[in-house]
């Protein structure tokens, strides 16, 4: 009978394969979105889902030190989204400021 470790990190490793994956289809939308915000939307998601992947590698590893790596991926992340926001914010004011 299998080691629970050996199922343990099978599991792990499916999961991140099947994440790996859902990065890959989250880049493509990223670079086929019609609109910039969906593109920022799909950004964000690829940056969650890289903490996730450090995070289950961290496990599957034993490392502790990944997790503070996820940790500072993870402000880096949210920064990101809430700069790239603002800048759609301030081009659309200005978009509607010189059409008046």
């Amino acid at each position: 009978m299998p080691d629970v470790d050996t199922i343990r990190n099978f599991l792990l490793i499916c999961g991140a394969s099947i994440l790996s994956f859902t990065i890959f289809l989250c880049l493509m939308r990223a670079a086929l979105g019609p609109r910039f915000s969906d593109r920022i939307i799909a950004s964000s998601i690829v940056g969650t889902k890289v903490i996730v992947l450090i995070a289950i590698l961290a496990l599957i590893i034993g490392e502790d030190y990944l997790a503070d790596i996820c940790l500072i991926y993870a402000i880096i992340n949210f920064l990101s989204v809430v700069v790239l926001a603002r800048a759609v914010l301030e081009k659309k004011e200005e978009e509607e400021e010189e059409s008046k």
